[in-house]
């Protein structure tokens, strides 16, 4: 009785190595994806139609045995790319940002590190929440996400200013901004409920040193003046005012500080 139980769980213990065997770069039966008569290229290749396929199921695990089986080829440096890229794809966003940087790392001179880099401020970026009907708004929410993309997408624009991306990344480091600039204005609305008048003008004053452009200006030098008012500080609401005049003329709150100004005369 005890021989055949070991011998079961032999067996079982047995099964379980085959059930879990493979490695990253093998199918389900453990048998490897690459042909015989492949090499770096040709595995690449069809590993790569795959992918523009949108079959990431079976380029992923191509790409990885690629860069097993053949770790000083250029295909190894490409297919590595293309894990990162297939893992964008599936939203799997921190894995990605894991693959890209360790191609950064360690592959600082290849001539894709701007796009490595880019794929990175935009995994960020796709990482920020998105708007829902049951969620609060999303300036109202965690904006660890958009002051992520945003450091990496100005550090893109900084190391390669001549990328062809650069346009690109501008527009999504404007979304950042409003994104940040809303969230500072709404916190600042939030103090200005409780009368803390100091932290309404802290967090306004980094507003419009931190997002320029970013669209909540007209609303960040009203509420400014306004505040420095309450505060008794006439020549600083004057000049927050007269910088709204002059730099958001046609806007509804340079009407508003017109009307300001006239009655502090």
């Amino acid at each position: 009785m005890g021989v055949r139980l070991k011998r079961g769980v032999v067996l079982s213990l047995l099964a379980l190595g085959v059930a879990c065997g493979g490695g990253s770069g093998t199918g389900k039966t453990g048998k490897s994806l690459l042909k015989p008569e492949d090499d770096a290229r040709t595995a690449y290749e069809r590993a790569l139609l795959n992918f523009r396929r949108g079959d990431c199921l079976n380029a992923e695990p191509t790409f990885r045995e690629i860069r097993r089986e053949f770790p000083y080829s250029r295909f190894a440096a490409l297919s590595e790319l293309r894990i990162g890229d297939c893992q964008f794809k599936n939203e799997a966003y921190p894995e990605a940002i894991q693959t890209y940087r360790q191609f950064v790392r360690i592959r600082p001179s290849h001539k894709e590190i701007p796009y490595a880099r880019f794929r990175i401020a935009e995994a960020y970026y796709n990482q920020i929440p998105g708007g829902w009907f049951m969620t609060p708004p999303a300036h109202e929410r965690d904006q660890t996400a958009a002051r992520d993309a945003l450091i990496q997408l100005r550090r893109f624009v900084v190391d390669y200013p001549k990328d062809q991306r650069v346009p690109d990344a501008n527009k999504l480091m404007e979304k950042c901004m409003s994104m940040l600039a809303a969230h500072e204005l709404y916190v600042a609305r939030f103090y200005l409920k409780r009368d803390a008048y100091r932290g309404v003008i802290s967090r306004l004053r980094g507003l419009l040193a931190a997002y320029p452009g970013s669209g909540v200006e007209p609303k960040a030098l009203l509420m400014l003046g306004e505040v420095y008012l309450k505060t008794n500080e006439v020549e600083a609401a004057r000049q927050a005012l007269d910088e709204l005049v002059q730099r958001f003329p046609d806007s509804g709150e340079a009407k508003k500080a017109q009307a300001i100004l006239g009655k502090m005369g």
